[in-house]
């Protein structure tokens, strides 16, 4: 397995570095959420360029020529350089409908993904359906031409500037609880969807979630993706893209320099530099030691992704990047004592970069369904450690 990239990869992550020099703007910098008009200007960009359907076929959008890892490399600068990510349109959605969907949905869906034509929302959590989401209740009948779906969903981040829901649901309700789950794609406007808004405090990143209800919404029967009652399975699939294609490794990284940054220009008691305090720089030492450790996993799974969809891999990668996440700021703000608690004010310390930052690690852990989900799927397809019923499951090899 070759780690390094090749001469192509390198060449296309210093033209996508040299693009965010020019374009990238503060008013679009902040968030990985496409969710502004500044934003979606600056992904408008992206796609002009081709660079969102690069490594996908030519016939739906994409590139004349097979770049595999492409979309990796380009959410890796995005993030790198705090810029608006494209991992769940491209990286999670697009590389589903890809390798799953009908013809039709492939040609109607890829090149608007590709065009940035819209935002899409992933609608799965539900207030008894978190981590374990063969616990959903949403139901979509069969109604002949079309499904009937009414239920509720929670925590669903994007659903105020979507277009279309990604949504799960239950097609069958007598079959085991993961064997009668579909995926719909459902408008966002369609009648029969209510949607209340839910604010974090404190977050600017993701300042607003939603909670949503369906009462006997419409749903075309050419909008099921792939197979009716596989939607677990693809669900799956799209959660081990998302484990490696949102949680990137450069956005440890870079919260790393931000601390870095700091130590430089902090001193304690106004004279002794902070960066010469030993404990300061045995923690730093060993943080950098284990943002190491989380780049080479990302490295293993964007390899491996060339071939296949790395399941177990994509779990290590989650496990390990959304503890780094929270671990970063953890000895961050233990590193600046009370100032890095501190939002506002010239004692604040990196401006509350840190209290942000560390709001947003919670979420990291439960993303992509969740930090401890991400474990059992080592355990079990990488070491064959039983599951819940004492079987154990190795991975296909």
């Amino acid at each position: 397995m070759q780690l390094d990239w090749t001469a192509e990869e390198d060449a296309f992550r210093r033209e996508v570095q040299a693009f965010l020099a020019a374009e990238l703007t503060d008013e679009a910098r902040g968030s990985m959420f496409v969710n502004t008009p500044a934003r979606v200007a600056f992904v408008d960009k992206l796609a002009e360029k081709g660079w969102l359907g690069m490594g996908f076929p030519e016939e739906y959008g994409g590139s004349p020529k097979p770049f595999p890892l492409a979309q990796f490399i380009l959410n890796t600068e995005l993030e790198r350089a705090n810029a608006p990510t494209v991992g769940k349109n491209v990286g999670t959605i697009a590389n589903t409908i890809l390798h799953e969907a009908s013809e039709e949905m492939k040609r109607e869906f890829l090149p608007k993904i590709f065009r940035n034509e819209g935002q899409w929302s992933i609608t799965y959590t539900e207030p008894q359906a978190g981590t374990d989401i063969g616990n959903l209740q949403t139901r979509a009948i069969d109604k002949g031409d079309h499904y009937e779906v009414t239920g509720n969903k929670i925590f669903i981040t994007s659903a105020h500037f979507a277009r279309w829901h990604w949504m799960a649901v239950r097609t069958d309700p007598e079959a085991p609880k993961h064997q009668g789950i579909s995926i719909l794609i459902v408008d966002t406007d369609s009648p029969g969807i209510t949607m209340n808004p839910m604010y974090c405090v404190g977050s600017t990143t993701a300042e607003r979630t939603n909670v949503l209800f369906f009462d006997r919404v419409r749903v075309p029967k050419n909008r099921l993706v792939g197979e009716e009652n596989k939607g677990f399975y693809y669900l799956m699939q799209a959660l081990d893209y998302e484990r490696f294609a949102i949680i990137a490794a450069a956005q440890h990284t870079r919260r790393f320099n931000r601390v870095l940054d700091y130590l430089k220009e902090a001193a304690w008691d106004g004279e002794r530099p902070l960066h010469d305090d030993p404990e300061a720089r045995r923690k730093v030492a060993r943080l950098a030691a284990r943002i190491d450790v989380g780049n080479m996993l990302e490295r293993l799974c964007i390899c491996i992704a060339a071939e296949r969809v790395p399941a177990a891999e994509a779990g290590m990668n989650k496990a390990w990047g959304s503890a780094m996440q929270d671990e970063v700021c953890q000895v961050a703000q233990d590193i600046m004592g009370p100032f890095g608690f501190v939002t506002e004010g010239e004692h604040s310390g990196l401006e509350g970069f840190m209290v942000e930052e560390g709001l947003m690690a919670g979420h990291g852990k439960v993303a992509a369904a969740g930090h401890d989900v991400a474990k059992s799927i080592v355990a079990r397809r990488l070491l064959g450690l039983p599951n819940a019923l004492g079987k154990p499951q190795l991975p296909a090899r």
